[in-house]
């Protein structure tokens, strides 16, 4: 059996525009000649990685009034890595409830993962899950 190895962010934005415009590919990005002095999305510019392969990555805003799994049970292996995290989360006293975003990504693909705060949005970083693909 295979497993994945993928880096964990979950947080809260104010709006989905918010989170569209921190976590969507720059469209830009391929049209400038000096690529690699540009970032693929905010969110690479603030893992320090100018390019992200968004085929490993799953990301979403659930804003909907449900339980924690209900938002984020239609993702990729949920029902292995969402116990974890929310083991995770509630050790760090972060209200499940609260959450509204959720983002990971294949461990290859950043080398220094942190937790990412403003005043439109906290995505905290909650560590590496392994789980069976």
């Amino acid at each position: 059996m295979r497993t994945e190895i993928s880096h964990f962010w979950l947080g809260k934005f104010k709006s989905e525009k918010e989170y569209s415009d921190f976590l969507g590919e720059s469209e830009t990005y391929y049209e400038d000649d000096d690529i690699e002095e540009n970032y693929i999305s905010e969110f690479a510019k603030s893992q320090n990685e100018n390019f992200l392969d968004h085929d490993f990555m799953e990301s979403g805003f659930e804003n909907e009034a449900v339980s924690f799994e209900e938002k984020f049970l239609k993702y990729s292996y949920a029902e292995q890595w969402i116990p974890e995290v929310k083991n995770r989360l509630r050790y760090q006293n972060q209200n499940l409830e609260d959450i509204n975003t959720l983002v990971f990504i294949s461990k290859d693909q950043i080398e220094k993962p942190v937790s990412i705060g403003n005043l439109q949005f906290d995505l905290l970083y909650i560590g590496e899950i392994e789980y069976n693909i």
